[in-house]
């Protein structure tokens, strides 16, 4: 009786194995569901799912992406883009910060301008990862993106502290860009 338990349990144990590993491979991984296209399907894999569903469809490539892969790199792109888009914001504000005599705010946003121009790089250095199939890089550049901008974004809570202090005026564009950001992690994860 005791052989036949352990030969059961010897059954059993590498069957239940086989099926998580079964059920553990198709987590996280969008499927196909009637109705629904690749970029709707990733989507509902992200945190912030109207941000994603708006940003990659404006896109026109997007809705012909066959693979995760490229979805990646469209995200990528778009949030290198908004980068660069922030980046001139921020020079177009800081002629407005000096005439104003405002010194903390011109700094702030001369922090802001280093800040994302490195971001700018990681995110460049992240698509050439994601390129050569290094999933783990991607998440490093684009999470130290995601922390330039965050810097950006303390550089104006930090002048509360200060005698003139002044709300920042990239409160809304760091917040897009980290929602961007965790997309494009959200998605390349979805690679692994």
């Amino acid at each position: 009786m005791a052989s036949r338990e352990a030969f059961n349990q010897c059954l059993v144990l590498p069957i239940l194995l086989l099926n998580c590993f079964v059920l553990l491979g198709q987590c996280g991984r969008p499927h196909n569901t009637e109705g629904e296209d690749l970029v709707t399907e990733t989507c509902k894999h992200t945190l912030h799912f109207q941000v994603c569903i708006s940003s990659l469809r404006s896109v026109p490539s997007s809705s012909k992406a066959s693979d995760l892969k490229v979805l990646a790199e469209i995200a990528l792109n778009l949030s290198t883009a908004y980068a660069a888009d922030t980046l001139s914001y921020v020079h177009e504000l800081q002629p407005n910060s000096s005439a104003a005599n405002n010194i903390y705010v011109s700094r702030c946003l001369r922090d802001c301008e280093e800040e994302f121009s490195e971001a700018i790089e990681n995110l460049q250095d992240s698509k050439q990862a994601l390129g050569n199939g290094d999933c783990d890089q991607v998440d490093t550049l684009v999470s130290a993106a995601m922390s330039d901008a965050q810097t950006c974004e303390d550089g104006f809570k930090d002048m509360k502290n200060e005698d003139s202090y002044s709300t920042s005026p990239l409160t809304e564009r760091n917040r897009y860009f980290s929602e961007l950001c965790s997309n494009a992690l959200a998605i390349t994860k979805l690679l692994v």
